[in-house]
């Protein structure tokens, strides 16, 4: 499997464990303000998918499909039962992949912002300007043109514009992580492979978008239960295709914020545990209400 860098958080025996996936560009960071509150309830893992954060890509790709074999490497490797996948993003198109791939390995989904198959609406497709990113990047001008804008913006111009575009109140997100962030791009900088993992992975995404057929059949293959949490005013993965993926699962529930964007667990840790909580706790909230 090679060499995956991960956190954790211990927590009671017999709770469940949970397993935190990060998004595209993302890392373990991530889920540092939620990953002690998650703990409270049992045993909690955040990993680096291959070619973020500190974990290398050695001889694996970094594409969604190779990092949906990375995750299930890890949780053989570490001999878990069946866990609680919480994924963000590209994460929660990943835990959605291998809860349809292999269920005994998944326990429950928490789908954070997940990136969602394109829907059919008009509404539930990619912005215009997010998906021309996307080719362009997925492009073979693309590795060049995403160095020389990390080369031109630097460690801290780069991670505030990420959370510029993720965040509905970027000043929302805690100083302490931020700097935490441009740390880790400080040291990501230093890797020769950062900007083609990110190239790699944001490819896949463009591909399973752009002809979406068996990226849907694959969430509607998911039978086990799952918490969607979404915010309203995300720029990235739109509200709408998440209600779509919703509609085709009863055990599913779906909580909108109204007023957050890409990354609900940095930008409101404590809402977003509430509402993980409850879910827990087995009641559930109404539709739409965090």
């Amino acid at each position: 499997m090679g060499r995956s860098t991960y956190g954790e958080w211990p927590g009671p025996p017999k709770g469940p464990v949970f397993v935190c996936v990060h998004g595209l560009g993302g890392s373990l960071l991530n889920w540092a303000q939620v990953g002690p509150r998650l703990a409270e309830w049992g045993r909690v893992l955040a990993l680096d998918l291959s070619g973020f954060g500190m974990t290398p890509p050695a001889a694996r790709g970094s594409g969604v499909g190779s990092n949906r074999l990375l995750l299930d490497g890890f949780l053989r490797a570490l001999g878990l039962p069946p866990v609680i996948l919480v994924g963000n993003s590209m994460g929660g198109m990943i835990a959605v992949i291998q809860a349809a791939h292999d269920p005994a390995t998944v326990e429950r989904l928490v789908l954070v912002d997940a990136a969602f198959p394109r829907g059919r609406s008009m509404a539930a497709q990619p912005p215009p300007r997010l998906a021309a990113a996307f080719a362009l990047f997925s492009s073979m001008l693309g590795e060049r043109l995403l160095d020389h804008r990390s080369r031109r913006l630097g460690p801290e111009r780069l991670v505030r514009t990420t959370f510029k575009i993720s965040a509905a109140d970027p000043s929302s997100i805690d100083p302490r992580l931020v700097e935490a962030h441009i740390q880790m791009v400080r040291e990501r900088q230093t890797q020769d492979y950062a900007i083609r993992a990110f190239q790699e992975a944001a490819r896949s995404i463009f591909r399973a978008q752009a002809r979406p057929g068996r990226y849907r059949a694959l969430v509607r293959a998911v039978g086990r239960p799952a918490l969607v949490l979404h915010g309203a005013r995300d720029r990235l993965a739109p509200l709408a295709a998440a209600r779509e993926a919703v509609r085709g699962h009863e055990n599913w529930d779906l909580v909108v914020f109204e007023d957050l964007g890409h990354l609900p667990m940095m930008e409101a840790p404590d809402r977003f545990m509430a509402a993980v909580e409850r879910w827990l706790d087995g009641s559930r909230p109404p539709s739409g209400a965090p």
